[in-house]
């Protein structure tokens, strides 16, 4: 059970979205009813650890010319039995020049307190802004989050983060031309610490794709990937 809630937290800081002018044409979703589906294997026995159903709930367009995005998040398991009962709902916006903010300590809270009803969450940080112009070879800023409860806290920190490049991948649901972005990610909590690099594809019109995790010595960890859509 604490693998999958790790887990679940991963996939959420995973979708840091990228964005390429407007909606019609960003690194994210933003179709009202669209479904988007994952699943996630690991690279030894290639079983799926979890199914995850994506769905985007509202769009709604500001006076500003910003746009909010709001989507829910459902996570299913056949090896364990899922701790995150339900959709966990988050949310991103995007501005009328093509950038997006996505809140990473919000969506973690947003998970942990579904799991931990009875408790009182804070937030700090974790505010992810990507420019429409980034490009191959450009570095992205740093990203702090902090997620509290009582005297404790859980921390996640992205750093290293470079646009590689631009690639065309297949995955179940279709060929994609993406942009591809590596970062290394640190996660940590009271008896707990996680250090990982990822790498993750993003599709215009679709956002997340493909999403590997590496051990810190190169091996590769666990793959999520697109299997269907439906926009």
């Amino acid at each position: 059970m604490k693998a999958l809630i790790i887990n679940v937290l991963i996939f959420f800081s995973a979708l840091t979205p990228l964005v390429a002018g407007n909606t019609q044409q960003c690194y994210f979703c933003a179709k009202k009813g669209a479904v988007l589906e994952y699943e996630r294997r690991t690279p030894e026995s290639g079983i799926v650890w979890w199914r995850h159903v994506l769905r985007i709930n509202e769009v709604t367009q500001k006076a500003s010319g910003d746009v909010d995005v709001a989507f829910s998040s459902e996570f299913l398991s056949e090896e364990v039995k899922s701790p995150v009962e339900g959709p966990v709902p988050a949310s991103v916006t995007i501005s009328k020049s093509g950038d997006v903010l996505f809140d990473i300590a919000a969506a973690a809270a947003s998970v942990i307190r579904k799991m931990f009803k009875a408790l009182s969450f804070k937030t700090e940080g974790g505010h992810s802004t990507l420019k429409a112009t980034n490009a191959p070879g450009d570095m992205l800023p740093d990203i702090h989050a902090v997620i509290s409860w009582g005297i404790f806290d859980y921390k996640i920190d992205y750093t290293e983060r470079k646009i590689l490049r631009h690639e065309i991948i297949t995955v179940p649901a279709g060929t994609f031309d993406c942009i591809v972005v590596s970062e290394r990610k640190l996660e940590r909590r009271p008896l707990y610490k996680n250090d990982r690099n990822t790498l993750t594809w993003y599709a215009l019109g679709y956002g997340l794709v493909r999403h590997d995790t590496f051990f810190r010595n190169g091996k590769l960890e666990s793959t999520e990937e697109l299997v269907s859509a439906r926009l």
